[in-house]
């Protein structure tokens, strides 16, 4: 037995060819690359002000504190910073998914006039920048009185993006029309179909279309920026521009922030890799 597994071992090294070493050592190079800021600033929020403005600062503190999470999570409220967007990324979420789909089941199966020339301009405006639509976005919603509350940046979730847009419709696509038929065929209406049979077939997508929306809203800093202003409703990226004060302890408070942050995205992402991988695959086949 112990034969045979070497010799399945053997045949299988040999198998293995010289490009396959070099992909293998630029893909454990880049990832290190990229992981060397992420520990940087892990091993950087743990040094006391000493350790980390003297020259050469020591890679590893001899004094690890600890107690600076305990002090920017509890004592500096950033847990409520945390809930914030927690809240408002996943209630963005569940409206960018919906809003997205509905609208992506529209432009997948239903014919209409005009139908190409709304999906181009559709399309166009992902070429838009934000910061042009942000003045007369704030006009608006200061004349509704949004300001100072989650409507601003909730409310524009409603009618999609045109990124997810596009992404659902292109899987949409492929999903056969002789299921809405038989659908149709056994008295469901346009919305049944959408809800009992389109959505159900696309959860891969969907996940991927809902990680990338919690992400840009967990990221986002110039929606909240502009619009809130108590204090209780800030989120994770207004309350990281509090603590670049001038004063030495500030950026390490920073680097403290920034790996706290850093959390429920590792969560998710840990969660959802298996989900996230299947669904761009499949996008990508679509």
């Amino acid at each position: 037995m112990k034969v045979f597994a070497w010799k399945k071992r053997k045949k299988r090294l040999k198998n293995i060819q010289v490009s396959d070493i070099i992909l293998l050592s630029v893909t454990v190079l880049l990832a290190v690359i990229i992981l060397i800021p992420f520990f940087q600033i892990v091993l950087s929020s743990l040094k006391t002000n000493a350790e980390y403005y003297v020259q050469p600062s020591p890679v590893f503190s001899k004094d690890p504190q600890w107690s600076r999470y305990t002090y920017v999570f509890v004592d500096l409220s950033f847990w409520r910073y945390m809930l914030n967007s927690i809240w408002l990324a996943a209630v963005g979420v569940i409206l960018n998914v919906i809003s997205s789909s509905f609208i992506a089941y529209g432009f997948s199966r239903f014919r209409f006039r005009g139908k190409n020339a709304v999906f181009i301009v559709m399309l166009l405006t992902m070429f838009l920048p934000a910061q042009v639509c942000s003045i007369p976005q704030f006009l608006m919603f200061n004349a509704y009185g949004w300001v100072d509350t989650y409507f601003p940046i909730l409310v524009p979730q409603l009618f999609g993006s045109a990124a997810s847009i596009l992404l659902i419709s292109q899987f949409m696509r492929g999903i056969p029309r002789e299921m809405d038929e038989a659908a149709r065929i056994d008295g469901a209406n346009r919305f049944t179909v959408w809800w009992k049979i389109i959505l159900p077939q696309s959860v891969a997508v969907l996940i991927v279309v809902a990680i990338s929306s919690f992400l840009s809203s967990w990221k986002d800093s110039m929606g909240p920026l502009i619009y809130l202003r108590s204090e209780e409703l800030y989120t994770i990226p207004v309350a990281l521009m509090y603590f670049q004060a001038p004063d030495q302890n500030s950026k390490l408070m920073l680097f403290t922030g920034i790996v706290i942050s850093m959390i429920p995205t590792l969560i998710l992402y840990v969660c959802l890799q298996k989900w996230m991988d299947k669904g761009i695959y499949v996008a990508e086949l679509k």
